[in-house]
């Protein structure tokens, strides 16, 4: 690195103090020994401190901004700089955000190096949200910047086509969003607002606050909309690149460092990380984010290693700064006693300072602790903090207490040079003509840009471009392309760039012209279409490392069908899994299973191939033990959700699942028996029609209207035939028969029948009224076979409001009637999908342990001997925060033991982003309300976005009048 190295320093709480007591001492004790002539003599002039130089992608970055950049830069040699995501803002250790408590301070006593921000915003948010959210981000940076800690920014940003999330895929997004796009302006609206972020994140002088800026993160994966597997790697550095210059050049952004960070599991290797690099010109930061769950395995640290040592060595050759942007426990850290590693924390720091390479990592952020059911990255107390205290404490991490001279260096920037073909992106696809052209050129005194093309159909091409005009960023043209050249090729382009007459930049890039080839229906490929594995690469993204080419029978290579087929070769050396992946937009109702051709290398691994239908991954697992080629065909009754989607874990691939699909990928894990290396073919992969799986029981067609109910009852609850073949959907249900199953649904839960003869409904419609909790109806209908004073009389009338069970007439429940086995199964199956009822959450009681309530105006607000005494001198909201899952919840209920007088409504905040969504308002409450009484406040007048979002509550508010108020409780019934 650039900087002279300095020793290593030990943590501790009075180190400044300390440090400047010693630095006296050793004055004082250097000033005697010296001769009075010298201590009379005048001091010489000090000399000036050299002034470093950066190459940054802000040649106009404010000097705090270029100051930042040169101190990571060159950190390397005094440590690491600890950093967590939304410190201060969520935790496991505090209920109110003041802008200083967090779990780190809690736990270490130092605030982290490094604070990382999102952009708040959410889909469905109004424009006035949206701007909102903007100034309170810049808000935030302030305040981290004033604990001390260096801000970093990413963005989780929605999809614009779909409306969805960042983890909607659907409606080709990425390049949606490319200038010239259908939603680009979308994408320009979203960045003018993080410009205002930008703009207003000062600090108490007004100085422009740096920001480490982190878009489009992670995309060497395929699990966000901007992921490899949804455009090609131009097209995703045209991405990157249009970000950076919209924000320099248009908006005048100049406190900003740019990251990159395409993920993680490179395995060292250098052409893998930089596959979609937008370039040096666009890129201070070096990035890369990976989680552990194997505990720190031998295998997870040696590729960690390998990665942060490639990404160091990079750093160093291009003068850039080298960061891991995202690391962790997969999930983050456990309960007490479910922890694999309770050294993980220094396991992984002794790796990484280890390596000479990778320990030029300038600093390593960890995920947020957002509290309620999540668990934590960082600990605030059990098993895993000793560790995470040595981890503190060891001389090779720095906290913000540590740092010094952040923003204080001199630098001189070197001027950039930059020219690129924006539109179309290098290794894009132009479906039709004309084809719009857009060059970028900055820096350079340009009087001339051109286009050339190689000698197509129509033979070579010039097409001449047109400088910028008013705040535009590109010299623009058209490719009158012919329709005879649209043949599916690929076609060479050259940007050149002249000045004074001479040709100062050439840029080359590919295109490929025409529309690809219509797959047929349900056919994810059969490889025929591809002229080389160049070509290839381009609809198959790798994620990790491998490398893949296209086979041709013709060269002796083995194929399914056809003459073309894929193999991929990989290795295990420093990644525990690879492959690859391609997007699929197609409707596969129609479907019943997958075939695909497999060539295995009888290595042993796990072959999994994963189809993403209807926003869930679900997967299936041929065998790699032998080494014949075989056809898989896997109905797609056998296919489960991935098996780290728990949340996911009951989901099917059904007919409604299958007309959603979007990506398809193959993938190799490594077993730890079987080879570190070896290559797998694949062919002819396609979804079929075939005859439907057999059923359970041959009486129980897949047209019977009770088909899924018994099956579910077959595979989840009992087997009612004994193992046999026939259910006898229209056999009565026996006493022991009733226990068995209800046994087995909800073990020592509830007792069935004793009797050996046939129960009748309304000793069903009792057992499933008592499974559910013996709700009250809410009504009573008439039914002459029953009275409302029979002991069953209130299970009828609620088996019969929830749709369990239907009576036999308008008048008649059928109570003494026998019960079928199909009966039994239908109504056991409405009855488990039906929502748990939720149970009654108590926010608050008042007692010692109730988490304060802060007032967000001139009052207080006390807990005062089992109430919250709250006096208040205008209307104002009290709140507290923590997580709450309130799906289903209709009513927040407020015990009011006196109140002078009043109107209430609830604001909760909501998600990641604290959505602030509120209720309708309660008028004119006087005197006291507890209990039946108590206020009710309307869940249900959510708008319905608010409701979609209630799994996720982060803070509860109350807005009060003027006045004093005392509350018993704040509950959910």
């Amino acid at each position: 690195m650039m900087n002279t190295p300095t020793p290593r320093r030990q943590h501790s709480s009075g180190l400044r103090g300390r440090a400047t007591a010693i630095a006296s001492a050793l004055i004082a004790s250097a000033l005697a020994a010296l001769p009075m002539a010298a201590l009379l003599s005048p001091p010489a002039p000090a000399a000036a401190a050299p002034m470093a130089t950066v190459d940054m992608v802000d040649p106009d970055a404010t000097p705090e901004t270029r100051s930042l950049f040169a101190y990571l830069r060159d950190i390397d040699a005094q440590g690491v700089l600890f950093g967590h995501q939304e410190s201060l803002y969520f935790g496991e250790s505090f209920d109110h955000q003041d802008g200083t408590s967090s779990d780190v301070l809690t736990a270490t006593g130092d605030h982290p190096a490094v604070i990382g921000f999102d952009t708040l915003e959410t889909p469905g948010m109004s424009a006035a949200e949206r701007d909102s959210k903007a100034m309170t981000l810049a808000a935030n940076i302030r305040q981290a910047h004033e604990v001390g800690a260096i801000s970093t920014v990413t963005l989780h940003m929605e999809n614009f086509v779909t409306g969805g999330d960042f983890s909607d895929t659907a409606g080709d997004p990425l390049r949606s969003v490319l200038p010239g796009g259908s939603h680009h302006d979308d994408l320009v609206a979203y960045l003018d607002r993080f410009a205002v972020t930008a703009q207003n994140a000062t600090d108490a002088e007004g100085t422009a606050i740096p920001i480490i800026f982190r878009p489009w993160h992670e995309n060497a994966g395929s699990w966000f909309w901007w992921g490899a597997a949804f455009g090609t790697p131009g097209e995703y550095a045209e991405l990157f690149r249009f970000t950076v210059e919209y924000l320099r050049d248009v908006k005048g952004i100049h406190n900003l460092l740019y990251a990159f960070s395409p993920g993680g599991g490179f395995g060292g290797d250098a052409d893998a990380y930089l596959r979609t690099y937008p370039g040096d010109d666009f890129v201070d930061v070096l990035g890369y984010d990976t989680y552990d769950d194997t505990g720190a395995s031998e295998s997870f640290l040696r590729g960690l290693v390998a990665d942060l040592g490639m990404l160091g060595d990079l750093a160093e050759a291009r003068g850039k700064i080298s960061a891991f942007t995202e690391f962790g426990i997969s999930g983050g850290v456990r309960p007490d006693g479910e922890n694999m590693n309770l050294t993980w924390y220094t396991d992984v720091l002794d790796a990484i300072t280890a390596d000479p390479s990778a320990a030029r990592t300038a600093y390593m952020l960890t995920w947020a602790n957002y509290g309620g059911s999540t668990t934590p990255y960082t600990p605030v107390d059990g098993e895993m903090l000793p560790d995470f205290l040595a981890y503190h404490a060891d001389p090779d991490t720095l906290f913000a207490d540590d740092l010094a001279g952040v923003y204080e260096a001199a630098t001189t920037a070197v001027p950039a040079e930059v020219a690129h073909l924006v539109s179309p992106a290098d290794g894009a696809r132009a479906v039709s003509g004309p084809v719009d052209l857009r060059a970028s050129v900055y820096g350079i005194d340009a009087d001339r840009v051109i286009v050339t093309t190689d000698d197509g159909p129509a033979g070579p091409v010039e097409i001449e471009l047109s400088a910028p005009e008013g705040s535009s960023l590109w010299w623009t043209g058209v490719w009158d392309i012919t329709d005879q050249e649209l043949d599916n090729t690929s076609r060479s382009l050259t940007l050149r760039v002249f000045s004074g007459g001479i040709e100062v930049r050439t840029v080359e890039s590919t295109v490929v012209v025409g529309p690809e080839p219509v797959r047929a229906a349900g056919v994810v490929d059969d490889f025929e279409n591809y002229t080389d594995s160049s070509a290839l690469s381009l609809n198959w993204v790798q994620q990790n490392r491998n490398t893949i080419e296209l086979l041709r029978a013709g060269d002796g290579a083995s194929v399914g069908g056809g003459s073309a087929a894929m193999r991929i070769t990989y290795s295990f050396d420093n990644q525990t899994y690879t492959g690859v992946g391609r997007r699929i937009e197609d409707d596969w109702s129609g479907f019943t299973g997958l075939d695909a051709w497999i060539d295995p290398d009888a290595s042993g691994n796990k072959l999994v191939l994963q189809l993403v239908a209807d926003g869930v991954a679900f997967e299936a697992y041929p065998s790699l033990t032998s080494d014949e080629p075989y056809l898989a065909s896997i109905p797609f009754t056998d296919w489960r959700p991935a098996p780290w989607d728990s949340a996911n874990a009951d989901r099917r691939l059904t007919a409604d699942a299958l007309s959603a699909v979007t990506q398809f990928s193959i993938f190799i894990n490594a077993v730890d028996t079987a080879a570190t290396s070896g290559a797998v073919a694949v062919d002819e992969i396609r979804a079929v029609t075939g005859p439907p799986p057999a059923p359970t029981y041959r009486d129980v067609a897949a047209d019977h209207p009770d088909h899924t109910a018994i099956e579910w009852l077959h595979d989840d609850v009992a087997d009612l035939a004994g193992g046999g073949d026939k259910f006898d959907p229209r056999r009565p249900v026996l006493g022991g028969e009733l226990a068995e199953v209800l046994e087995a649904y909800r073990p020592g839960g509830l007792a069935g029948s004793t009797t050996r003869g046939a129960i009748d409904r309304g000793e069903l419609a009792v057992a499933l009224w008592t499974l559910a909790g013996s709700p009250a109806p809410e009504a009573s209908p008439a039914f002459d076979d029953s009275e409302p004073a029979d002991a069953a009389y209130p299970a009828l009338a609620w088996v019969t409001e929830a749709g369990l069970m239907e009576p036999r007439s308008s008048d008649r429940f059928g109570v003494h009637q026998p019960v079928t086995r199909a009966e039994l199964a239908r109504s056991l199956y409405a009855l488990d999908a039906r929502p748990a009822p939720p149970s009654p959450i108590t926010i608050g009681d008042f007692s010692a342990t109730t988490p304060s309530w802060s007032v967000g105006g001139s009052g207080t607000a006390v807990n005062d001997g089992g109430h919250l005494v709250v006096t208040l001198e205008s209307g104002a909201w009290i709140g507290v925060t923590g997580g709450w899952d309130l799906t289903g919840r209709q009513a927040l209920a407020v015990d009011i033991a006196a109140t002078t007088g009043t109107s209430m409504k609830a604001a909760l905040q909501l998600g990641p982003s604290w959505s602030w969504c509120e209720t309708a308002t309660v008028e004119g409450i006087e005197g006291p309300h507890q209990g039946d009484t108590a206020v009710v406040l309307d869940l249900t007048s959510l708008s319905p976005e608010c409701v979609e979002g209630l799994a996720d509550v982060r803070g509860i508010n109350l807005h009060l009048d003027a006045g004093e108020h005392r509350i018993d409780a704040v509950r959910l019934p």
